[in-house]
């Protein structure tokens, strides 16, 4: 409601402001066209005037031209004065073709040559025959400057000469009372408009506009100061006077004597200013009530989607809120510790849920799986696809006992084409660790590529790539990669909201800095994977500064310590082999600690193994190996032999539900070991039968 007064106020202020503009505007308007049409009566008045008394000189030139005859021709001085006296005039020169005055009524210049004074031999054009009659404007007499005089010329036939006939502009002004009389009453100024003349002396009108003919005599009975400065009577700058109670803007032209005022009221243009500026009033306010309405149906409008946005905005917080409640509850712990290798991992959400994830998990006491990836879709959507990806690729490489990274991307990748209706991607990098040899196998799903960090060397980018981000095509492979880490080597694994991490600027924190931040770590003692994470974390957040973050920033550093600790002795195939070996065994064990009803399941086992070893495979002899976990804590037992290759796990195990003579012979001893050991395996390599059996304590 407030916002609605607010407009309402706004479009009046705006209404005001626009008509006292429009009001402004057209009386500066008005008094432009006032001044114009003055402009343009001064200018008329003067080409009136001029042309005017030229007609009547020329007159009088023309009738002196018929009494002279066809040519000039010498008259006595009498008859010029004569005719002077006869047609009222102050000055007459008759001059033959050749310019010389031959009769004039000014004895001083008789005989005189026109062509040798320069205001006079423009006359001379009059002599060609073709220019019938011209004018001079007033000029000041030759003998008296205080005298100014007008001169007309008129040609005789053929150009035989001309007569030059002149008049003072004290005798023009006793004339002017007749002349202007009639002028002025009969010349309208606009519709209200008037003009005024008076002689200089004494301010008598000689013309008054005939609505006011009885109101005025003299000058100053009209309301005009005569006292006004002179330098507004040029008959080019507009003053107001107060004339017959009117405002009037004025124009004063002083001729002849006699003072001529052009008088116009404004008022007679306001009426156009007033009709314009209602119509103006008129438009605008339709106008204005149009957008009035209309901006107060935006505001209701804004004002509904603004309660629609902000649920929304609600909703849409609590889904980012319940998306990283989903991405964190499905990420395995920051640290991951023993006496072979440690893991260690951060990830800091964006606002925006984004995919990122990672993972650790163990395969078996030897091999410790760990990934990073980065799903490309934001929000609870993107949060479910990754922990479906998560989960997926996690079950397939548990289910697996090839320790193969990339079939397991490939087995991933074909379930996640198979049901990707939300038309998302994912791209991983997955690492197996053997702890017994530090060979990492991994593939590299378009992922970005990690750093091996190795004792005094510099970072190491592993740039090779397996394949396309996963759910990108259908039937894609990978390839298997591998690297080997020593005792003390790293890897480090992120996702692109550390390189693309992006600062005020617009600069990306980039791999150059990656490294930087990586190798400056290095320079530090004892520099553990804890170390790598939280000087990579700083340098990024140096980097960035107060700029907002844009993607989820994860990093996962894992580090080979070395192997489990193992022991092995060798035996040959003789009847006293599975008593030496199992002395050796319970030795073994029994040095380290383990508990006794552990010791004797062991021994059972190894005695199971090393029976058929001797009796049936033919071997020269077998090698047992010990080999103690710290997480989980146990232990592993390997028996390999150089006998025919046999794997005893691929038969049936036998039907105890059957009597002794219904079953077939042998199994009861690998079912025994199924019974009491965790893990059992067989694998042949490099010639040798090995069967691994594992006991957690």
């Amino acid at each position: 409601m407030r916002r609605r007064w607010i407009i309402l106020y706004s479009a009046i202020a705006l209404y005001v402001v626009m008509i006292s503009i429009t009001w402004k505007a057209s009386t500066r308007r008005a008094l432009r066209q006032t001044e114009a049409m003055l402009d343009y009566a001064m200018l008329d008045l003067r080409d009136t005037l001029n042309g005017s008394i030229d007609t009547m000189l020329m007159h009088i030139g023309e009738l002196i031209v018929e009494e002279v005859g066809p040519q000039a021709r010498a008259l006595p001085y009498e008859e010029v004065m004569m005719l002077a006296k006869r047609y009222d005039i102050d000055e007459i020169n008759i001059v033959d073709r050749n310019g010389k005055d031959l009769a004039t009524t000014d004895p001083r210049v008789l005989g005189c040559q026109y062509a040798d004074k320069p205001d006079s031999a423009e006359f001379l054009k009059l002599t060609d025959g073709v220019l019938k009659a011209m004018s001079q404007p007033f000029r000041a007499g030759a003998h008296n400057p205080d005298v100014h005089r007008k001169y007309v010329g008129v040609a005789f036939p053929n150009g035989e000469g001309f007569v030059q006939v002149g008049m003072d502009d004290v005798h023009l002004s006793q004339m002017f009372p007749s002349i202007m009389g009639f002028i002025f009453d009969e010349w309208l100024l606009g519709e209200t408009g008037f003009f005024l003349c008076a002689d200089l002396k004494y301010g008598r009108l000689i013309s008054n506009p005939a609505r006011h003919r009885d109101e005025a005599k003299f000058l100053g009975e009209t309301g005009y100061d005569q006292f006004s400065p002179l330098v507004h009577e040029d008959g080019k700058t507009s003053f107001r006077q107060c004339l017959f109670g009117d405002i009037c803007d004025c124009r004063a032209l002083i001729f002849c004597g006699y003072r001529i005022i052009a008088a116009l009221p404004p008022a007679e243009f306001y009426v156009t200013r007033n009709v314009y500026t209602m119509v103006i009033a008129v438009v605008m306010a339709v106008i204005l009530g149009f957008f009035v309405l209309l901006l107060w149906r935006i505001n209701a409008d804004s004002a509904r989607l603004k309660a629609f946005y902000e649920a929304e905005s609600e909703k849409q917080a609590a889904e980012l809120e319940l998306g990283k409640s989903i991405q964190m509850s499905v990420l395995p712990g920051d640290i991951r510790k023993n006496d072979n290798f440690q893991f260690v991992a951060s990830m800091i959400p964006a606002r925006e849920v984004g995919g990122d994830f990672y993972d650790f998990f163990s395969l078996d006491e030897m091999h410790k799986a760990f990934l990073v990836a980065d799903v490309s879709g934001k929000g609870i959507t993107g949060a479910l696809y990754m922990m479906n990806a998560k989960t997926l690729i996690k079950n397939i490489l548990m289910e697996s006992k090839d320790f193969n990274p990339a079939l397991a991307l490939e087995y991933a990748n074909a379930e996640l084409c198979g049901n990707n209706s939300v038309e998302m991607f994912v791209t991983v990098w997955v690492g197996i660790l053997d702890l017994e040899t530090g060979r990492v196998v991994f593939a590299n799903a378009g992922h970005n590529p990690p750093l091996c960090l190795r004792g005094g060397q510099p970072p190491q980018w592993l740039r090779e790539r397996s394949g396309y981000p996963l759910a990108c095509f259908d039937n894609a492979s990978y390839k298997q990669l591998e690297i080997t880490l020593a005792p003390g080597d790293s890897l480090f694994l992120y996702t692109d909201g550390v390189t693309e991490a992006m600062n005020a600027k617009g600069e990306l924190f980039g791999e150059a800095r990656l490294e930087e931040a990586l190798t400056v770590a290095r320079e530090a003692e004892a520099c553990t994977p804890n170390q790598l994470v939280k000087s990579v974390r700083q340098a990024v957040h140096g980097f960035v500064d107060n700029a907002p973050q844009a993607d989820d920033l994860t990093i996962l550093a894992v580090q080979f310590i070395s192997a489990p600790k193992h022991q092995m002795r060798t035996f040959s195939c003789c009847p006293e082999a599975t008593e030496a070996a199992a002395d050796y065994l319970r030795t073994v064990l029994e040095a380290e600690g383990c508990p006794q009803k552990d010791v004797v399941q062991l021994l059972i086992a190894l005695d199971e193994v090393v029976s058929n070893v001797v009796k049936f495979s033919g071997a020269s002899g077998f090698a047992v190996e010990v080999s103690f976990t710290q997480e989980p804590k146990g232990v592993s037992v390997s028996v390999s032999d150089d006998g025919t290759p046999f794997n005893p796990l691929h038969n049936p195990d036998p039907d105890t539900t059957l009597s002794v003579d219904e079953r077939s012979v042998g199994g009861l001893g690998i079912l025994l070991l199924r019974k009491m050991m965790d893990y059992l395996s067989y694998h042949h390599a490099h010639g040798c039968n090995i069967l691994t059996f594992k006991k957690k304590f």
